[in-house]
């Protein structure tokens, strides 16, 4: 019987720390202080509290002060008991894992946590009726045990290697099953965890406050009970210059700085900043390969040839981003790899593809999009770029739960111009948005694909997990199914009275305030 403690392994933790470009240090054993309330700022509504309903990757910022996963996981992705409900895990054979899950925990509706919440979640999550985002990943578990009381089984239908990481995900988030059932299509925005802190009220367009677990199980490496704040108010700031103004008027505590803002705050002293690496993917373009245009391949390569990236970098994101040489899994995933053939600004060729497509003198067709600070001016720079080889592009903005509905499910354009959730775990996008019939999946139906991606998730071995990945992303930038233009850097700002910021970001760089503290 193996002893499964630490997600994929020894050997896959050496390499992730090395391969890891972050710029947070090893969260310090110093106690908190507990009390006060903190003002952060966002600029992105939830499209839902509920993680396994919600379709946006910001949502995470609200959901991840909320719940626990059933395994959490570290900084590295690397999984971790203290962090989890479960508080040991095994795997006695490679289609079977056990947890033993922790004792005492309640979620904030007073329902019991145990084995029959997972059941029921887990479920929840693969019922097709429901329509939980992350169901691709979670398709190999074939049946869920209750072995006791604070025991379950998963039993699989293939070995899954990438389900450790997938569980520190929304997908193995733990909601009540009392609330869901009673809320129904209510719960949405009535959620209740079992995380640090609690839901008071979310007022659309305005904020989510939160109110402090005073029965959550969690402690700090040090020992303290957690959570030290009372109160975290996450107000909805989608223009950057007013969230800059409020953050240097001391309106607000915590958040990112806007890039043409960086400079300004780095050099005053009475904010801190914390700088993450390839914390996203800042823009990129996905395509609908069965929708016309997009349907020719050599007309989905001119259009990527036509990018100049190093332009929109400069005037979107005032040359604060990192210009992506690769896939979709960015700087500092341990999958990164800049040697992947992918195109890369060429108008000669832009127009060779458009000749080889049967366009030569361009053609028009609708773009998505979503109001933000940094998609609208990157997409209207995008349909300059693309109007030089003939291509007209006329843009549909909305807000971004409906833009990405629209794309992803509704298919009613043949491209999108977005930006995405850091996933260091390569199984959550090649499952998610590569493999056939998958949510993020506008309809790039490809069987190699489908073959590589299921025994990317299966395989245990790192080193052959990397090699798959790689011809993964081969296949999706050779058939531009999804672009990459340009990869994140998060300035996280903060006055100086906040403290415990070494704890700041999860591995998806999205924050979290389970050890965040106020100086007094």
């Amino acid at each position: 019987m193996r002893r499964f403690r630490r997600g994929v392994g020894r050997g896959a933790l050496v390499v992730v720390f090395i391969l890891l470009v972050m710029a947070w240090s090893v969260p310090a054993l110093a106690a908190g202080t507990y009390g006060g309330r903190l003002r952060m700022a966002y600029g992105l509504e939830a499209s839902s509290l509920d993680p396994h309903l919600g379709r946006s990757g910001g949502d995470g910022y609200y959901w991840k002060q909320m719940y626990d996963n059933l395994v959490g996981a570290d900084a590295l992705l690397v999984a971790q008991p203290y962090l989890s409900l479960a508080e040991s895990w095994e795997i006695p054979d490679p289609k079977t894992i056990v947890f033993k899950l922790r004792k005492g925990v309640v979620f904030h509706d007073g329902t019991e946590f145990n084995a029959e919440a997972v059941k029921f979640n887990i479920e929840r999550v693969l019922d097709p009726a429901v329509g939980a985002t992350p169901r691709a990943s979670f398709t190999v578990i074939d049946k869920v045990e209750v072995a006791g009381p604070l025991l379950v089984k998963f039993h699989l239908k293939e070995p899954w290697g990438a389900g450790m990481s997938m569980l520190a995900d929304r997908g193995g988030t733990m909601n009540s099953p009392t609330a869901v059932k009673k809320l129904g299509k209510e719960y949405g925005f009535q959620v209740s965890g079992t995380g640090p802190f609690k839901l008071a009220e979310y007022v659309s367009g305005s904020q989510c406050r939160m109110v402090k677990n005073d029965k959550y199980w969690g402690k700090s490496k040090a020992g303290d009970k957690l959570p030290y704040l009372d109160e975290v108010t996450l107000k909805i700031i989608p223009d950057e210059a007013v969230l800059s103004a409020a953050l240097s008027a001391g309106e607000i505590d915590l958040a990112f700085a806007p890039s043409k803002d960086v400079d300004k705050f780095s050099a005053d002293p009475k904010f801190t900043v914390k700088v993450f690496q390839g914390a996203s993917i800042g823009h990129l373009l996905a395509f609908n390969s069965k929708k016309s245009p997009m349907d020719n391949v050599n007309l989905r390569r001119a259009v990527a040839y036509a990018v100049n990236a190093e332009a929109i970098n400069k005037s979107v994101f005032f040359g604060k981003g990192i210009v992506a040489k690769s896939g979709m899994w960015p700087v500092g995933c341990w999958v990164y790899d800049d040697t992947v053939p992918r195109p890369t600004y060429n108008l000669e060729k832009a127009k060779e593809f458009l000749a080889k497509g049967g366009q030569p003198k361009g053609f028009s067709m609708d773009v998505i999009t979503w109001q933000s600070s940094t998609m609208v001016p990157a997409t209207e720079m995008l349909k300059a770029q693309l109007a030089q080889i003939g291509i007209n592009l006329n843009v549909q903005t909305y807000v971004v739960g409906p833009a990405t509905e629209k794309f992803f499910s509704g298919k009613e354009a043949p491209l999108f111009s977005s930006s995405w959730s850091r996933y260091p775990e390569p199984d959550w996008i090649a499952s998610l948005c590569y493999k056939s019939k998958a949510y993020y999946n506008p309809g790039n139906d490809n069987p190699e694909l489908d073959k590589l991606i299921a025994e990317g998730a299966a395989t245990y071995d790192l080193a052959k997990r990397k090699a798959i990945y790689r011809k993964v992303n081969e296949i999706v930038l050779s058939e531009v199914y999804f672009l990459p233009t340009i990869y994140g850097v998060y300035y996280a700002t903060a006055a100086k009275p906040v403290q415990g910021l070494d704890t700041l970001f999860s591995w998806d760089a999205k924050m979290v305030m389970h050890e965040l503290w106020l100086k007094k």
